[in-house]
């Protein structure tokens, strides 16, 4: 089956001509309309007249969908919801992202924080150290865990575990994803179901507490292997990137001596630059104009996100990593009904560990380039080399 890429325009930056909206067929021949401008995937990502694919959408388009573990198991999580079943099991998942337990994680991110900077304290100066496996992974591991609710030390294994799932929201779903998202659910699910299972019996204040009370079990189990899967991969992908961008910004002082609009504004332009989520697809529930493009009721659309965050219509100079540009509502965390619930957790741990890695590291530098994951969607880094200079 042909890359996905090969149903999609070519990322990066282009003039408003090449931005335009285009119709794509797919290598499984959907017709796809694709949006790529800033006003365009604004209006996809947040008008509720586009829906996100649910159960009935893939029993009408892809019978025998459940057939696949992967896709079951994604398929009864909140992202694959719409209307009031999104709804309610947004409700039950929203306290564990809410400020009480933000402040609980809060002094968890600190605490992994100090324990990985303590780690790279002790590796020899002048030699290369790989950032994502020693500093923002374990943190983003010990973070998502106290999140569900399971030791951090099974974070590497959960990672791990997951981590195939992501392939089920690339817009399209080669043979290879979908046996490693099958694998990946038949692999994960008994860890997922005995915590659930405890959880009835001796619930905390975490979120697999959350939902093993008021959801079935399919949905619980469901809300925790997206959370793990999304929660891992997308913060990793902004502390990697955020971190190889300040390595070699002017802004890198103010964010090393913690100003908190330095902070906000570096996490902001690496979530431009880098968005985890770079493209998201909806249908059109009833017939609705995006720009001068007329959408027809049912109609499946794509928006490119990591485009839209490059439209030299809104964002000037739109390739430069440049914290002191005018800030712009962007779309990284999605839009409407589906803005991510992890989105402020995910600012949080990064708006901590930035200032903390630079102020123990003033002089830390870029070592090499880093590894793509080589995912068209939940797009990120497999290591990030770089030297801890004296």
């Amino acid at each position: 089956m042909p890359s996905t890429a090969d149903c999609l325009p070519e990322h990066g930056a282009a003039g408003p001509t090449v931005l335009s909206p285009v119709r794509r067929r797919t290598p499984a021949g959907a017709d796809v309309l694709v949006f790529r401008r800033y006003a365009d995937v604004s209006v996809i990502a947040r008008d509720p007249a586009f829906v996100v694919k649910d159960a009935d959408w893939f029993d009408s388009h892809t019978p025998g969908w459940r057939r696949s573990a992967g896709m079951r198991l994604f398929g009864t999580s909140l992202a694959f919801h719409n209307g009031a079943g999104h709804q309610r099991l947004r409700k039950v998942m929203a306290p564990a992202f809410g400020p009480t337990r933000l402040r609980a994680l809060r002094e968890v991110i600190r605490t992994a924080l100090d324990e990985r900077l303590d780690v790279l304290d002790e590796r020899p100066r002048g030699k290369s150290v790989d950032l994502h496996a020693l500093l923002t992974a374990p943190v983003t591991h010990s973070t998502v865990c106290a999140l569900i609710g399971v030791p951090a030390k099974d974070g590497p294994l959960l990672h791990d575990l997951v981590e195939p799932l992501l392939g089920l929201i690339d817009p399209e779903v080669g043979l290879r994803a979908l046996m490693g998202a099958n694998r990946a659910a038949h692999m994960v699910r008994p860890y997922l179901d005995g915590l659930v299972a405890e959880r009835r019996e001796r619930p905390g204040e975490d979120l697999a507490s959350l939902v093993a009370g008021s959801l079935r079990v399919d949905e619980a189990v469901s809300a925790l292997a997206f959370t793990l899967a999304a929660g891992f991969d997308t913060t990793l992908a902004l502390l990697d990137y955020a971190i190889g961008a300040l390595m070699t910004s002017s802004a890198r002082a103010a964010v090393a001596a913690g100003v908190p609009s330095a902070v906000d504004a570096a996490v902001g332009e690496s979530l431009r630059l880098a968005s985890p989520v770079r493209l998201i697809t909806r249908v059109a529930r009833c017939e609705v104009t995006v720009g001068e493009v007329r959408v027809q009721a049912g109609q499946e659309v794509m928006a490119l996100i990591g485009d839209a965050h490059r439209d030299p219509e809104h964002f000037p100079d739109p390739d430069s990593f440049d914290p002191g540009r005018p800030p712009s509502r962007l779309l990284s965390f999605g839009g409407g009904p589906h803005y991510c619930l992890g989105a402020q957790l995910a600012r949080l741990e990064a708006s901590l560990v930035l200032p903390g890695l630079l102020r123990r590291f003033p002089h830390l530098a870029p070592a090499g380039a880093p590894r793509s994951n080589d995912r068209v969607n939940a797009h990120g880094w497999t290591d990030l080399p770089c030297v801890l200079r004296p």
